[in-house]
């Protein structure tokens, strides 16, 4: 008796163009020719995770957990525990986030991870508006940040680092500190602090949304809306909304329809 063939396996998720994949990846990631990977874990599982990133950048929550659920190893839970969290944070589910991050610090046992943990964290509490516990989880962040070497994957957690102590200042109604936000030159250009040499374009463009809203510089937030992926361009619009730019409402109401949320948190 011949044997029945097996069925074809399912077809894979689609990847993110080379274009996105240029656009959204940090210079020190090269995919597919596996730049800049992680030594903990087989390169082709890294790479799901970054196909799951960009694909969150993009606004495509269903696509980036599509990846993500791709992924088995134990050394990345953590991570993609974090980059979750984030999809789930930018559509304003802080709770749902943070139960997925609390779950992965007691696994993440690089540093770095850890790091990148409480510092979604400490975001989760701002989104509830707990400065006190913000505060807390941002120090132990910024402890473990302390101790690691230079390295691009901390220039990237001492920026998310950099904006969440702003959002506890903005929260707190105290003075946010500077050093890590974009400035806007006379000759219109933006200075970047050295940490986004790290960064992609959308740390830049999440610098510029953060130097617009403390400065009140409407040009800083139109450069964010220029660099902004599809994932952050809605809250873009909102903060020039805030500054009284005509339009910005609606444009950020049309942003949010075009966000796919991840399966089942629509």
């Amino acid at each position: 008796m011949t044997p029945t063939p097996s069925p074809p396996a399912p077809p894979g998720p689609p990847l993110p163009s080379a274009d996105d994949l240029a656009a959204w990846l940090p210079p020190d990631i090269g995919l597919p020719a596996g730049a800049g990977l992680r030594r903990d874990a087989p390169a082709e599982d890294v790479e799901r995770v970054w196909y799951g990133v960009v694909w969150g950048r993009l606004g495509r929550g269903d696509l980036a957990w599509e990846w993500f659920d791709r992924v088995r190893v134990p050394a990345l839970q953590p991570w993609m525990a974090g980059e979750r969290g984030r999809l789930l944070r930018e559509l304003g589910g802080h709770g749902a986030a943070e139960e997925l991050e609390e779950a992965a610090l007691p696994a993440a046992v690089d540093p770095l991870d850890a790091a990148m943990l409480w510092v979604s964290l400490a975001a989760d509490a701002i989104g509830r508006a707990d400065a006190g516990l913000a505060r807390q989880r941002l120090g132990k962040a910024q402890a473990l940040l302390a101790e690691q070497p230079d390295s691009p994957r901390r220039d990237r957690q001492l920026l998310r680092a950099g904006w969440v102590e702003v959002e506890v200042a903005l929260l707190t109604g105290v003075e946010p500190p500077m050093h890590l936000l974009p400035r806007l030159r006379a000759d219109g250009e933006v200075d970047l602090p050295t940490p986004y040499r790290s960064g992609s374009r959308f740390h830049t463009a999440k610098g510029c949304l953060f130097a617009g809203v403390v400065h009140r510089e409407p040009e800083l937030l139109d450069r964010a809306v220029e660099l902004a992926p599809p994932a952050l361009l809605w809250a873009v619009h909102l903060a020039r909304a805030s500054l009284g730019v005509p339009g910005a409402e609606a444009a950020a109401a049309a942003a949010r329809q075009r966000v796919v949320p991840p399966p089942g948190r629509g």
